[in-house]
């Protein structure tokens, strides 16, 4: 019965840790990426579109680490990557510099970039209910 008793509780916590990415489910996502629109507020539904000279740039590299187009880290960046259902922990594999601008910004406690990958384009929500960005390949 204790056996019974203790499979049971093992297969129930296994099946309810949240599913991992690998390196190689995150490597659609590697790559330059342009801000292309923003939709300010989730409830709105309307994307509002970045003029070209205004557009930001970032890259995600083969480990998952984001870096912005001078390829210094990007400031505030998360440390979590999460598509679907899956979640990706962001994990350098080789050294980072330091970005001097990241001490001129305050950040808010966001550590998961939510990810929806169609093609070419990537829509990204940073915090829950704070809006999204869309990017497209570079």
């Amino acid at each position: 019965m204790r056996n019974i008793l203790l499979v049971l509780f093992l297969t129930v916590l296994f099946s309810c840790r949240e599913k991992k990415l690998s390196p190689e489910d995150i490597q659609p996502l590697v790559g330059t990426w342009r801000l292309e629109a923003v939709e300010p507020a989730e409830e709105v539904n309307r994307w509002e579109i970045v003029p070209l000279q205004n557009a930001y740039y970032f890259k995600v590299r083969y480990d998952g680490v984001i870096l912005d187009a001078n390829g210094l880290p990007t400031c505030c960046a998360p440390k979590y990557l999460k598509t679907g259902k899956k979640v990706f922990l962001i994990e350098p594999k080789e050294a980072i510099s330091q970005n001097p601008q990241c001490a001129l910004v305050l950040c808010l406690a966001c550590d998961t970039w939510n990810m929806d990958l169609q093609g070419d384009t990537l829509i990204v929500s940073y915090c829950e209910g704070n809006g999204r960005n869309r990017f497209v390949r570079m």
